[in-house]
This record gives C-alpha cells, structure tokens and sequence, in this order.
C-alpha cells in the first residue's frame, strides 16, 4: 500500500485522490479475499459508516464553501488585506500582523478558497517589505494549516472530530496543548528565515 500511495503520486502516475482509491481497493481485496478478516456484514457496515461520516463532512465543507463565497461577496478578505497594509513599513510588525490574518482567515475560511484570495495579494506586499516569497509563501501555508485545524471553529478541526468520532468540546481540551507547540513552530519559522530558507539556498532556489 505504501507503494501505491508515493510510487503513484511521485511517478505522477495519478493525483492523490486517485491514488488514495486504489489504495482501499487493494485492502479491500486483502481484508476480504486473501486474509479473509472481513465478512460481508462487517464489509457492508463499514460502507454505511464511510457513507455516513463522509456525507457528515461534505456537507461541513459545503456550509464552509458557501460561507466563504459570502464573506468574499461582501469584500472582507480584501478589507482585512487593506488593514495590513497600513503596517507594511515594518518588517516584523507586517510579519506578525500577516500572521494574524492568516490563522483567523483559516478559521472561517476553506483552505482552497482563501489561498487564492490571499496569496496573490499579500505576496507582493511581502516582497516590498524586505521578505523573501519563499519564506513568506512557507508561513502562509503554516498559519493557514493552523488556522484550519483550530478549535473550536475550524473546518479541518470539524472533519477530524466526525471521523474519530469525538466531540467538539473534549477534542478542543485536548488541541490545546498541540497548538501551542504549532504557534511556536510557526512563530520561530516567521522570525528566523534561516529555518525555511537554508536547504533552498544551497541549491539556489532562495528567492
């Protein structure tokens, strides 16, 4: 299985998506026909619970998408990209603030959706400020990721939760420590370029 998910996605033989298909194709066939573990009962409730918890998210991921299709009809991401360029003279002060912006915009946004309204915007400002787009676009990623998967709002943190099958208020007590690691993770990423920039520098890709 291993084998299926890198070789096929590093060969670019298929997407992830794909590749993640044929992967349960051949634990199905091993769980079913060759180690014969899985019986047709048991085969038959774990396609209700798939079915049952991937409708759970998807419909999550579709409240999320019309809620940012709202938020990006009434101006707001630009709005808030506005206000961060009020304080572009200051390199670290537009890094922290852009930070900010990053985790709550992850927060009420889909991942997808807001990196298409925010990179092409704040990538430029970055530049004029002094800071590589390399680094930046490494943090952007990060504070988005974070913000995706904060309790208790975030619609990654929602698709966990429905897959382990936990409740919201329990997993956010246990997040809590998790994502103080993350936020000093991503605030040493931010404030020391070096972490980010020194394997790309050796091959010239520093930019």
């Amino acid at each position: 299985m291993p084998v299926i998910l890198f070789g096929g996605i590093l060969a670019g033989v298929a997407t992830a998506t794909e590749v993640s298909s044929f992967a349960v194709v051949y634990g199905l066939v091993l769980a079913c026909m060759v180690y014969r573990e899985m019986g047709f009962r048991a085969f038959l409730r774990g396609l209700i619970d798939c079915a049952s918890i991937s409708g759970m998210v998807l419909f999550i991921l579709g409240s999320a998408s019309t809620f940012a299709w709202v938020l990006t009809i009434a101006n707001l991401p630009h709005r808030l990209v506005g206000l961060l360029s009020a304080v572009h003279q200051s390199h670290w002060v537009f890094m922290l603030a852009s930070i900010a912006l990053l985790v709550v915009t992850g927060l009420i946004l889909e991942g997808l959706p807001a990196l298409l309204i925010l990179a092409p915007i704040l990538l430029p400002i970055a530049s004029r400020v002094g800071i590589s787009q390399l680094h930046y676009g490494i943090v952007l990623l990060i504070a988005m990721g974070i913000g995706a998967f904060m309790p208790p709002v975030g619609v990654g943190f929602y698709f966990a939760c429905a897959v382990c099958e936990t409740t919201i208020e329990k997993s956010s007590r246990e997040m809590i420590p998790f994502v103080i690691v993350l936020a000093i993770g991503l605030l040493l990423v931010a404030l020391v370029p070096w972490f980010t920039l020194f394997l790309p520098a050796r091959f010239g890709l520093s930019g």
